[in-house]
This record gives C-alpha cells, structure tokens and sequence, in this order.
C-alpha cells in the first residue's frame, strides 16, 4: 500500500517555520497517532487542543515547510486556516486504495 495523501489550498498565508505556506497536505493518520494525540489532548474536553496535536502528527508539508511540526505551530493560524486542515485531515482519513471484492473480508 502506498501513502495517500490529501491537499488543499489555505484561506490565508499561513506563516510556519519561517516559511509562508498557501497549501497543506496530510496523509491518513494511524492508530499510534491517534492515541499519541490523545496523551497531548482529550478530544472530548478540548477537541481543538485535540487536532492541532493530530494535525502536528499527520501534516506532510505546508507550502514548501516539511517539518518538525508540533502543536503550537497551529496556535496563531487563523481559524477559516484551521477549518481547511480539519478538512484535509478527513479527506486524507477517506482516502483508500481499492479493494477488489473477492479480496474483502466479511
């Protein structure tokens, strides 16, 4: 299988790492994430805290900025930017290659 990712134009400049970035892309998050992202945030009492950790885990790149990535890098993104990321996020998580139907497990 390989990686598939998700990309979609920012709202806004977006200005990380020293770069300014007007797109991102995530790749589907895993289970290790989600539960890596869990120990920095409860997702059912601070849901935002929550996917900016998933976000840090998950990100690709912004614009031409590859990383490190943590947290407090979404802190002063301004929020129609953290919408796009929300929905880049699940677009990445609905991607998937294909499986035949004779190959599917019931």
């Amino acid at each position: 299988m390989t990686a598939l990712t998700a990309t979609n134009p920012l709202k806004k400049k977006w200005t990380v790492g020293g770069t300014v970035a007007t797109d991102v892309e995530f790749r589907e998050a895993l289970v290790e994430d989600l539960i890596a992202a869990e120990q920095d945030a409860n997702p059912n009492l601070s849901p935002n805290a929550y996917t900016a950790a998933l976000a840090a885990l998950t990100i690709v790149r912004a614009g031409t900025y590859t990383g490190p990535f943590g947290p407090a890098l979404f802190n002063k993104m301004p929020a129609t930017n953290f919408a796009v990321v929300r929905e880049t996020m699940s677009e990445a998580n609905a991607l998937g290659e294909d499986v035949p139907a004779s190959e599917k497990t019931s």
